[in-house]
């Protein structure tokens, strides 16, 4: 007996999610369609900043270990596959007062777990990070199975990659409507000046700080926020074998992710509350003095020998959730879509099993990937 036939599924938005979602529908031999409104690896939307931490000893909570787990060696197939590394395994540090809620996480997600976790005395950390000033009562953990991961690269990499195993894209196509039909879906979109509507079994949207326009019940829980980053010129003692990705929380004014050199300085993203940002196609770019300021006085105060001005500052956006867990789940409206968004700063290292879930899910109505915690009917 002939197997029933594959359905036709596409994916709206090719960036962190829609290209992982393509080459695991693509490798299932899927036939798959993708439509970004931007050239692949573009920087305007959560893909953005040049660099992305990835730890297992982790500050959400020991329910995403098992996720990470899967997600680090799929990055590393990934990576063998194209060609290219995408994780750069350099370690993960978690830095700050043994008294803060996410250092405790931390500690206890690596108890719970047995999680290869280091945690160093201060002789040992000063020998080995000493770029780092310790405050009396920081403690200092190492993640050795942390590392860095390159987006850009990452997403054009899978891309390709779903290309090759059969996936259709169209890149610069503005898609203008997704209207459920009594069999299946149309998509609206504009295509040399003109509008086309192709018919599929079912779509995927993963638009990211988009999300809301395409899944308007999403409007009033998703909300898109524009991060700061700075980068400070550095020298060799900063690549990643030297200076590991990380977190600080030395208190309120010492809170802040830090990542190696690869290329463009050692880049560090304040942690203060996130200005909302009205409408994702005017992204605001300008970082504002004081802004800077505050990021140079942290850094003074944490780190040696960086400069005390960074030299190059950008933005980038992403949406959040209020619980800052993400969405996967059907459309109530349309049931033969499925949306996948509001990942809230920390979905790209989590993709490749995202997608994985999201491909069960469209093909066979389940996945044993625990995912119960991002379903979109928790939202009001």
């Amino acid at each position: 007996m002939k197997p029933p036939p594959q359905p036709r599924v596409a994916v709206i938005g090719v960036g962190t999610m829609g290209s992982q979602v393509l080459h695991q529908l693509a490798s299932r031999g899927v036939p798959v369609t993708g439509f970004e409104q931007f050239d692949i690896g573009h920087a305007r939307g959560a893909a953005g900043g040049e660099t992305r931490i990835f730890r297992i000893a982790y500050k959400e909570g020991g329910d995403y270990v098992p996720l990470l787990r899967e997600a680090r060696q799929a990055w590393e197939r990934l990576g063998a596959q194209a060609g290219t590394p995408l994780l750069t395994p350099c370690g993960a540090l978690t830095i700050g007062s043994a008294q803060d809620p996410d250092v405790r996480t931390v500690l206890g997600v690596a108890e719970e777990w047995g999680l290869d976790v280091e945690q160093l005395d201060r002789p040992e950390a000063e020998r080995r990070f000493g770029q780092h000033r310790l405050f009396e009562d920081d403690v200092v953990l190492l993640d050795r199975a942390g590392g860095l991961l390159d987006p850009h690269r990452a997403v054009v990499a899978t891309a390709r990659l779903a290309e090759q195993a059969g996936a259709a894209v169209h890149t610069r196509t503005t898609v203008l409507d997704v209207v459920q039909t009594g069999s299946g879906v149309a998509v609206h979109y504009r295509a040399q000046g003109g509008v086309e509507v192709a018919k599929f079994d079912q779509v995927v949207l993963c638009t990211g700080p988009w999300i809301a326009r395409t899944v308007p019940r999403l409007a009033g829980e998703v909300e898109v926020r524009r991060a700061v980053l700075c980068w400070f010129d550095a020298g060799g003692e900063w690549a990643p074998e030297r200076f590991p990705v990380g977190i600080r929380r030395s208190g309120a004014d010492n809170s802040f992710s830090f990542f190696p050199d690869v290329g463009g300085g050692v880049k560090v993203n304040l942690h203060v509350p996130k200005s909302p940002v009205a409408d994702p196609d005017r992204l605001d770019p300008v970082v504002e003095p004081d802004y800077a300021s505050r990021v140079s006085a942290a850094v003074a105060r944490c780190l040696r020998g960086l400069p005390d001005r960074p030299t190059a500052t950008r933005t980038y956006m992403d949406g959040y959730t209020a619980d800052n867990h993400g969405i996967i789940g059907r459309d109530p409206d349309r049931p033969d879509v499925l949306v996948m968004g509001g990942f809230s700063g920390h979905g790209f290292k989590l993709a490749p099993v995202f997608a994985r879930s999201a491909a069960d899910l469209l093909l066979t109505g389940r996945t044993d990937i625990p995912i119960a915690h991002l379903s979109l009917s928790r939202l009001s």
